[in-house]
């Protein structure tokens, strides 16, 4: 399934249209009427069949673009290409483009060549996309001041590397972000989608980075990366707090239901009560509480969970019950 980086891109370019004429000239130095607008991008045939591409975009000319995010080899796209052309090019009487936007020189060469299809007899059907491949010196060629709003395609080529040199262009990236970009909502909403397409390598090798008090005085990008390590942190913090005074409250209701109906427990079956986090087990609890005549009925296991227990590895927060043995079973009684 696509992931952040995939969904990020695709987002930016829906939303700014006029960013696939800019990489475009900037990378081949073709250029072509600017897209006015994302279209639905559900290609539709008199049967019931779909095909969604990551984006389609009208413009004045080529007329249609159909662009493709691709992070690997996929296979299907050798049918679902050439179909959605296919469409394409009845519904609107004219051929567009198709650009494929790539990071990875493998899935370059595969895109070039993967819906090329020949018959026994030597029909030849083709659909070779206009393929964007960022990497090594186009990347380079993206941090530029003059262009800071392409700096998020620098960001996205490296998001899945974390070494020195991809760090490198990822905190340039955001420098030209912050320098260059003078459009205030528009340079935040950079600046977070950059933060957004990286690693989790990236990001703690940027956090440790941001954090660094050796590094004064602070730079622009090195200040949006503390504050967004801060903001992460305080949120995450946040979270983890709400979780762990939900858990609190249902132990303490649980300890609470227990003492209103007389039901003693043990030291150990209390701290029982409190090592337990998962809150389905403490609403089991507290509705036996209810009703229970004993603590063992409380903490009965169910027939499954116990079948369960006997796996190892698996856990449960119900307590082992020593010293208390459960009754017999009586024996059935003949009917008279």
């Amino acid at each position: 399934m696509p992931g952040t980086p995939h969904e990020v891109l695709i987002v930016a370019l829906r939303d700014r249209p006029a960013l696939l004429a800019d990489l475009l000239l900037r990378l081949t130095g073709s250029s072509f009427g600017a897209p006015a607008e994302a279209i639905d991008a559900t290609v539709r045939f008199t049967r019931a069949i779909e095909v969604r591409p990551d984006l389609l975009l009208r413009s004045r000319r080529p007329g249609w673009v159909m662009v493709e995010i691709q992070n690997s080899v996929d296979e299907r796209k050798r049918r679902s290409w050439p179909l959605a052309v296919s469409v394409l090019i009845h519904q609107e009487k004219a051929m567009g483009e198709v650009i494929v936007i790539t990071a990875s020189r493998r899935v370059a060469s595969w895109a070039k060549r993967a819906a090329r299809f020949r018959g026994e007899l030597g029909t030849r059907f083709e659909l070779t996309p206009r393929v964007l491949l960022l990497s090594g010196r186009r990347v380079e060629a993206l941090l530029d001041p003059a262009h800071p709003e392409l700096e998020l395609f620098a960001a996205w080529a490296v998001h899945h590397r974390h070494g020195p040199a991809a760090r490198r262009i990822v905190v340039r990236a955001l420098e030209l972000t912050e320098q260059h970009l003078t459009d205030e909502p528009l340079r935040d909403a950079q600046a977070r989608a950059i933060l957004a397409v990286l690693s989790d390598a990236m990001v703690a090798s940027l956090r440790e980075l941001a954090m660094d008090p050796s590094k004064v005085p602070e730079t622009q990008a090195s200040r949006r990366f503390r504050l967004f390590f801060e903001k992460r942190g305080r949120a995450a913090g946040k979270a983890e707090g709400k979780i762990e005074g939900k858990i609190e409250g249902k132990q303490e209701a649980l300890l609470a239901v227990l003492d209103a109906r007389g039901l003693p427990l043990t030291a150990e079956e209390r701290a029982h009560v409190k090592a337990c986090t998962v809150p389905a087990e403490l609403d089991r609890w507290i509705a036996r509480a209810a009703t229970a005549a004993s603590m063992s009925e409380v903490f009965a296991p169910e027939p499954v969970r116990a079948a369960q227990r006997s796996i190892p590895g698996n856990r449960s927060c119900v307590p082992e019950r020593k010293g208390r043995k459960s009754p017999p079973p009586r024996k059935p009684t003949r009917a008279s």
